[in-house]
């Protein structure tokens, strides 16, 4: 299991977006965000910069990837 801090997850709608985006990108599995706490946590193996790019492609900026 992994943890992505992200910047801009400000409301639900965000959070739902967060997460379409990182469930389509290929590898990620199970994932959650946290509205709250600015965070998605997902199960996969895939590039840092691949997730960079994906987030930043819609408007958020991954801050880092910690593994739990």
């Amino acid at each position: 299991m992994k943890k992505a801090i992200i910047k801009n997850i400000c409301c639900e709608g965000c959070a739902r977006d967060v997460k379409y985006i990182l469930e389509n990108i290929y590898g990620i599995t199970n994932v959650y965000v946290s509205v709250d706490e600015g965070y998605a946590t997902f199960e996969g193996y895939v590039s840092e910069k691949v997730i960079t790019q994906a987030l930043k492609e819609e408007g958020y900026q991954l801050e880092k990837i910690v593994k739990l």
